[in-house]
């Protein structure tokens, strides 16, 4: 049997149940391994693990394995180990990764897809979405391939007034829906992975998972490719799964899905050549709602649009892969109801799928994980299903990275699930609502209208779509601490602008906390005193000092002097230095006067390092 590292290129070869000494690691790695273990880039053999007649022993980070770097006529298992396997390549899966990597871990990222997809169903990234892109440096790409559209817009029949849902008015630096497909989002994804030496291994299919009395993983994997197949015993440290709506670690890891499904209505979509098409389609995803059905309508990047239509089921089960040319002539008529000049063309693509609204009983349970789809899953309504994935990723990879590196303890895992559920419960709540406007086809059309008519709806529908609403209040604690008027731990940091070239986003745009330390007072000694306090944690947090516009020449070195007094209206308090320290997420961890920042920074220590 011979198997090939990544690095160098030479073949490993095993006969008789023995390696290569030159290519053995002596020192048997703790339970989840040193940092120096898990750093170490090198395949290696391990003498001090328990082997079985016909079982090969291998050890790897992950990073640079996978079925390209493997001869997969495999007649005997494969026992390895990495610190983390992420189960799913998808938009979850890939962010989670990047996270990882980012921090220097390796993990492993494993698909049965024999490879990308070249068409998908989801087309928006929402504003939070792209907040956070931007904050890992990874914007650029999709704002390359991307349009903005401002937002959406609803018409019912027979009533003149469109309602408007106009991202144009929030407060982001992304006020716009960005079109951008899913095999594309998942193309720039998968870039960003590669440059950082990740990889990904399609073909490789999650055949079974048990766990021990210690709760220590042991999973099946069965690689395939053009050389053969075989199966391969891993041992992670860390079981992610993003392996969407049918998930086997959802499933063989024993968490329930509980929810419903949407029995009595159907969706159908196509990318399709449209001439003739609406103009505003190339501004707002579009829905035209009646009675029995909703059409949706909206330019692509390319030269297509998509357009889906959801009705009433008038079959027992949707058709994942329809004709092209039925498909068109069934559109058509739906479309000219409403649009009598516009012509489909020939779909490019076209598919139908059932619609349902379910969550897991649970996003954790010891070492296995469920992040995005397999943690949940809505009605498409308002395009926020993978923007909550992605943000599950954007919540998770930071602690799971502290964990891995040995700063914190296994509990920071713990915040993952009691800050994502509530959120899943409200994306939920959200697209019910936009369901019940849309496609409650059994409900009074006039009350369904009466939703969007309510006072304040558009703002505040626009704003939870947008995903800017969501917060961790509830979860996050300020122990010791006195609560200042506005923004509190768990909130969202807002991107106030410093100076006409910076915002507090700027500041963020790196992998590790940042603590913002707010100089209200002249010659105040605020920021060598935080100097001081932070000098133990300054491998784990940046930190920023913005003075007031009057500090003038005496504002620290290095300090960012604020073009105007808003900022300190947000974040700091009038004649008071204030400090607040930002997850790696984009998340508020305190607020609080300077004169409180050891009671801080102990919190912070007990919370979050070991």
């Amino acid at each position: 049997m011979v198997f090939w590292g990544m690095r160098g290129g030479s073949p490993i070869s095993k006969s008789s149940g023995l390696c290569d000494s030159r290519l053995v690691n002596t020192k048997p790695p703790l339970p989840g391994g040193t940092r120096e273990h898990r750093r170490n880039k090198d395949f290696h053999f391990d003498h001090q693990m328990k082997s079985e007649p016909g079982l090969l022993t291998l050890c790897s980070p992950g990073v640079r394995h996978g079925t390209k770097g493997i001869t997969m006529s495999l007649s005997r298992s494969v026992i390895s180990r990495a610190p983390t396997l992420i189960v799913g390549a998808g938009p979850t899966g890939l962010s989670t990764a990047y996270e990882l990597l980012s921090h220097g871990l390796p993990c492993r990222i494993i698909d049965m897809r024999s490879g990308p997809d070249l068409n998908s169903r989801s087309f928006a990234i929402q504003p939070r979405t792209a907040e956070q892109l931007n904050q890992r440096g990874l914007l650029e790409p999709f704002l390359n391939v991307g349009l903005k559209h401002r937002g959406m817009a609803f018409y019912f029949r027979g009533v003149d007034t469109v309602e408007y849902l106009d991202f144009t008015e929030l407060e982001t630096p992304n006020p716009y829906i960005l079109i951008n497909e899913q095999q594309d989002t998942e193309a720039a994804l998968r870039e960003a992975v590669e440059r950082l030496g990740g990889m990904i291994e399609w073909n490789t299919v999650l055949e079974s998972i048990t766990i021990d009395g210690d709760g220590w993983i042991t999973a099946v994997l069965r690689h395939a490719n053009a050389q053969g197949s075989g199966r391969e015993v891993i041992r992670p440290e860390w079981l992610v799964g993003c392996d969407g709506v049918r998930s086997t670690v959802r499933e063989k890891c024993g968490f329930g899905f509980e929810g419903i499904n949407y029995t009595g209505t159907r969706f159908r979509m196509m990318d399709v050549d449209v001439r003739n098409a609406p103009v505003g389609c190339s501004e707002w995803i579009e829905y035209r709602i009646d009675p029995e059905a909703m059409l949706l309508m909206t330019a692509l990047p390319s030269v297509y649009h998509r357009v889906l239509i959801s009705d009433r089921r008038d079959a027992p089960r949707a058709v994942a892969h329809p004709d092209p040319i039925a498909a068109r002539e069934a559109f058509q008529p739906v479309v000219n109801s409403w649009l009598p000049d516009t012509v489909l063309g020939v779909p490019k693509w076209c598919t139908e799928f059932d619609i349902m609204h379910r969550r897991a009983t649970g996003f954790r349970r010891g070492r296995a994980i469920l992040a995005g789809d397999s943690a949940h899953v809505y009605p498409p309504t308002g395009g926020m299903g993978m923007n909550t994935c992605m943000q599950d990723a954007f919540n998770l990879g930071w602690k799971l990275a502290a964990v891995l590196q040995g700063r914190a303890p296994e509990s920071l895992l713990d915040t993952y699930e009691a800050e994502r559920l509530p959120i899943a419960e409200q994306v939920g709540e959200a697209t019910a609502m936009l369901r019940d406007i849309m496609m409650a086809f059994d409900d009074n059309f006039e009350a369904r209208r009466e939703i969007v008519r309510q006072p304040g709806f558009h703002h505040s529908a626009a704003e939870r779509i947008a995903g800017l609403g969501f917060h961790y209040r509830d979860v996050i604690a300020q122990p010791g601490l006195t609560p200042l008027a506005g923004l509190a731990a768990g909130d969202r940091a807002p991107n106030t602008p410093i100076t006409s070239t910076r915002g507090v986003h700027d500041l963020l745009a790196h992998p590790d906390y940042t603590l913002m330390v707010f100089q209200g007072r002249p010659r105040s000694t605020v920021a060598a005193d935080v100097a001081e306090a932070t000098a133990p944690f300054r491998d784990l947090m940046r930190t920023e000092v913005i003075a007031a516009p009057e500090a003038g020449a005496t504002a620290p070195a290095g300090a960012h002097i604020a073009d105007n007094p808003e900022i300190f209206h947000h974040y700091g308090q009038h004649d008071k230095d204030t400090v607040v320290l930002t997850r790696p997420d984009g998340h508020i961890s305190f607020r609080c006067g300077a004169d409180e920042l050891a009671t801080a920074i102990a919190t912070f220590k007990e919370a979050v390092l070991t």
